[in-house]
């Protein structure tokens, strides 16, 4: 580093130590004499300053915290931080396939694809391909010197994505030696365990300094059943004591005893065992023994009524000791957190020319492996009569009652197995650049920057539909057992040539031949590049009589590419519930921006300096064309003691290559009956209830019309996934209105208040199954979203929908940060107390495309009305004790909630404590022993939240040790 740059560390060193955000930084050398920094750089501007004066809230985190944590990824650091929240974690992604593993951050709650994350000022590889959201796990915690958030214009300064704000991780640049770390997480309850190494060296010459480590973690799944809360869960069913949408009796209500509670469906759900459709057989079940043989369906401890409108077809069974059949119990096969394991190799490095030019380079290679698992490929089958594995005593069922076919429903774990989706992610990042001072007033930095991520994706446990339909239709032909070739009339007329025969009733194994067949894997493979050139020069204009006029220019050039590759299965949709066509897309974009520092005044009455901050930033998107970005705000520095900021700005997101160029891709969303359904419009207690009766009429749904599919009506329903062309960027007005106040009466004190607020129109969302809800609640079917809903001409069914982004969202988060740190020498030692907080205002949003769609969020269980976080941090001798405390204030689960919903809305706050011992056996040596969730805090006791691990604490109380060797 260059060694005017040097003078940098040792500035934002002196204010990490004493907290301050404004005010002249100082430096000692050797001998103790005491002079001026140089100018530095803080996040939230690229122009280097005098001090750490910065026109927008930033907020430093040391990287000693994750040490003090036990935490090896940045993002469990970034989720108990009040001003964001987890936006993807092993916690959050045990059932998506493209996503699992992944640790992403979100600011404001306002979505992951809105924060920015850079590396040192720079932009990052997406962690999914197709995406902008970076991926924490590919973040070395070893080579993290400290993480400054910033919000409010931070667009105009770094470019579209920051709309919430930045996350700047900076990594340490060099060091001289080697520094060995090991820990281990252990929960208390089985499952979870994480273990950590890593090892860090470098060198400081004349020339050459560098630094370099490779870090290994591991995360160990655990499942639901594993923690006893969710072995003893808070369930909740439909209200038998209700009677209608207005009668004031809620619709559900909270299980009276801690039983687990599953279901099946007597109009299609499927079930652990082979099952008969029981319509035609006077509302019985049946189900086959383990010999094949046909009997009664058992069930268990009995039924709960469940007569909720839209689940008329379903019976929910009481689980416990005697479950019978047919049942999932709560937590079956189901995962709190993705195993993840992950390696990262990486290094820093600075070559000094002379004293005024230097080279830089730095490298990053990442593998993640994470697995998800899911149930087993659950079917209804078509049985038929003529089938040559029917026995005699289901034979005469069929026959008693007069049918030639019958419906099968099942989900054979033992035969098929769980389906699994492996994902394999490799990310490799490099960058080689110069810096330096053009004249004793500018200086320079650029750099060219390639980054790659490999995603590859292997489903395990699939199924070929068609090939089973085949097996599963089995006949005597010529006196042999064969698959069925059928006339148009259904007739027989010969075999299926390669097609293996199985007999699905009460089958208990398969012979390798028929897994060839039926059985299969898919396969993904995808890959996201990266490149970014990039100039900026900086320095002063002019002076004027308050000082230098100061200014930063920046050109950056970025391209990014996506390309995927599915199996042929996957292509062509062969295999259960998944398809993914190819894709291949490109953007670039070329931005130029310009920041200027004015001081207005100095040294006046009640002015010690007033300074006048701008940015302009203009980008020229090769899809979405041009758009711009900016910033204006004073900083007013009152007295010693208090100093005041404003900021006002314009922020864009462009939409990613994902939102852009995704082909076709299956899904299903399930849960919900068709809102055109007679029953559903007749109990509607809807404010849309007319516009819902009015649509559904003029899209030829005639009076009274019932779906004549239950099961696609109200079980799964099939949409497609995939990308909008026409998409616009989003943008965002956004304001933050800051105090800070240092007072000289105590010494080691500060406050900082800041007011922010975040209003994003046209932003870019997907709505799912949500999309067929809108299409009719909407004041006519000109809307967005009915364009998207395809029904049958004939029946009036929905066949599928579209869950493609839209420009038709709108958000607003409003709300203060309050941060405060004291630090006093006692008994002995050294007190550091912090405390952290955001107070949420206002969180709405309008997802709906429609004028009226606005809905309050505020205070409900993802934006509670305050987060807070404390620490205290005692230092004697060689040893440290810091304690850490958490909280969510108190929600609910919906604020349009009424009595006729359910009467267990409301969520009570929570509170967790983490504790961490640190010492030095020797002075190379560094032991720790810490308790996460010191009190063992359950979740909260009530359906919504109790197992919900992205906002509480699911693997319990843990123990962490650690040991760090320097030599």
């Amino acid at each position: 580093m260059l060694k005017k740059l040097n003078l940098l560390t040792v500035g934002i060193k002196a204010a990490l130590l004493t907290s301050a955000v404004s005010g002249s930084a100082v430096m000692a050398n050797e001998t103790g004499e005491v002079k001026k920094v140089e100018r530095i750089q803080v996040t939230g501007s690229k122009i280097k300053r005098f001090n750490l004066t910065s026109p927008t809230p930033v907020t430093v985190i040391g990287g000693v915290e994750l040490e003090n944590q036990g935490i090896t990824n940045v993002n469990d650091l970034l989720a108990s931080m009040p001003q964001a929240s987890v936006g993807l974690s092993p916690e959050t992604t045990t059932n998506l396939i493209f996503s699992s593993g992944l640790n992403t951050t979100d600011l404001r709650g306002l979505g992951s694809e809105r924060t920015l994350v850079l590396v040192n000022g720079r932009r990052y590889v997406p962690g999914s391909v197709g995406g902008t959201a970076v991926d924490l796990n590919n973040i070395p915690t070893s080579m993290i010197e400290r993480i400054e958030i910033a919000t409010g214009g931070a667009a105009a300064v770094y470019g579209a994505d920051a709309v919430a704000g930045v996350v700047n991780i900076i990594t340490k640049k060099s060091m001289d030696g080697i520094e060995v770390d090991v820990s281990t997480v252990r929960p208390e309850q089985s499952g979870g365990e994480e273990n950590f190494f890593s090892i860090t060296g470098g060198m400081e010459g004349d020339k050459l300094s560098f630094i370099a480590s490779l870090n290994y973690t591991e995360n160990k799944s655990y499942t639901q059943l594993s923690r006893d809360f969710v072995r003893t869960p808070v369930n909740s069913y439909a209200n038998p004591a209700n009677t209608s949408g207005t009668d004031g009796i809620p619709d559900r209500i909270v299980l009276g005893h801690p039983t687990a509670l599953a279901y099946y469906s007597e109009g299609g759900d499927f079930f652990t065992q082979s099952g008969f459709d029981d319509n035609a057989f006077n509302n019985h079940h049946y189900t086959f023994d383990a010999n094949g043989n046909v009997r009664a369906f058992d069930y268990g401890l009995g039924r709960l009524p469940n007569p909720g409108v839209g689940n008329a077809s379903r019976s929910y069974l009481q689980g416990g000791d005697q479950q019978g059949d047919g049942v999932f119990g709560h937590g079956y096969k189901d995962f709190f957190q993705t195993p993840l394991e992950r390696i990262i190799a990486s290094a820093y490095g600075t070559y000094q020319l002379n004293d005024e030019h230097a080279l830089t380079f730095d490298f990053t290679y990442s593998n993640t492996d994470a697995t998800t698992e899911s149930g087993p490929a659950f079917f209804r089958h078509t049985i038929r009569r003529d089938n040559a594995y029917m026995k005699d005593d289901m034979a005469k069922l069929l026959d008693d009652n007069g049918l030639t076919e019958v419906t099968l429903r099942q989900a054979n774990e033992h035969l098929w197995g769980n389906r699994s989706y492996g994902q394999e992610r490799e990310v490799f990042r490099t960058s080689i650049g110069a810096e330096g001072f053009l004249n004793d007033d500018w200086g320079y930095s650029t750099y060219v920057q390639y980054g790659r991520i490999e995603q590859d994706t292997i489903w395990e446990g699939e199924i070929l539909t068609q090939n089973q339909m085949n097996a599963i239709d089995a006949v005597e032909y010529n006196g042999q057992i064969v698959c069925a070739d059928r006339d148009a009339n259904d007739n027989v007329v010969g075999a299926l040539a390669g097609c293996t025969p199985f007999n699905t009733m009460g089958a208990t194994s398969v012979t390798q031949e028929q897994l060839d067949y039926i059985g299969t894997t898919a396969t993904r493979f995808a890959k996201h590049d990266q490149v970014v050139f990039a100039l900026t020069v900086d320095g002063t204009l002019f002076e004027l009589p308050a000082g230098y006029v100061a200014a930063a220019f920046t050109a950056e050039h970025r391209r990014e590419s996506v390309t995927t590759t599915p199996s042929d299965n996957m292509a062509k949709g062969l295999i259960f519930g998944n398809s993914s066509l190819p894709m291949s897309g490109e953007i670039e974009v070329d931005e130029l921006s310009a920041e200027i520092s004015v001081p207005l005044v100095e040294d006046k009455f009640l002015v010690q300096d007033l300074t006048l901050e701008t940015a302009y930033r203009y980008m020229d998107y090769s899809v979405t064309g041009g758009d711009d970005a900016w910033k204006i705000a004073l900083n007013w520095g009152v007295s010693d003691e208090l100093r005041v900021r404003i900021n006002r700005s314009k922020s864009v997101r462009a939409p990613s290559l994902g939102d852009l160029f995704t082909p076709n891709s299956k899904t299903f969303d399930s849960g919900r009956a068709d809102i055109c359904r007679a029953d559903s419009i007749e109990a509607s207690g809807s404010e849309f209830k007319d516009n819902v009766i009015r649509n559904c009429a003029a899209d030829n749904m005639p009076a009274g019309w019932m779906p004549t599919d239950e099961w696609l009506a109200g079980g799964s329903l099939p949409g497609y996934i995939r990308g909008n062309e026409h998409l616009n960027n989003e943008v965002s007005n956004d304001h933050t209105i800051g105090v800070i106040y240092t007072p000289s009466f105590v010494e080691g004190l500060d406050f900082t208040l800041d007011y922010w607020a975040f209003e994003i129109d046209g932003a870019i969302e997907y709505f799912d199954r949500d999309t067929v809800q809108y299409c009719y609640e909407s004041s006519s079917l000109d809307n967005p979203f009915c364009a998207n809903v395809v029904r049958n001409e004939q029946t009036r069914d929905i066949e599928y929908f579209i869950d493609k982004p839209i420009n038709a969202a709108q958000f607003a988060r409003k709300g203060f940060d309050f941060e405060s740190a004291y630090r006093t020498d006692i008994l002995n030692g050294f007190l550091s107390l912090k405390f952290t907080a955001t107070y949420l205002t206002e969180a709405t949003e309008n997802t709906t495309g429609r004028s009226d769609g606005l809905r309050v969020k505020l205070g409900e269980m993802k934006s509670p009305r305050v987060k807070a976080r404390f620490t205290a941090s005692y230092t004697h001798d060689d040893s440290s004790y810091v304690l850490t405390t958490n909280y969510r204030h108190s929600t609910v689960e919906s604020n349009t909630w009424t009595i006729e919903d359910n009467n267990y809305n409301d969520i009570p706050s929570y509170t967790t404590f983490d504790f961490m011992y640190k010492t030095y056996l020797l002075d190379e040596l560094q032991l720790r022993v810490g308790v996460n969730n010191l009190l063992d805090k359950a979740p909260p006791r009530n359906p919504f939240a109790f197992d919900e691990g992205e906002f509480f604490d699911v693997k319990g109380r843990r123990l962490s040790l650690g040991a760090k060797y320097s030599f």
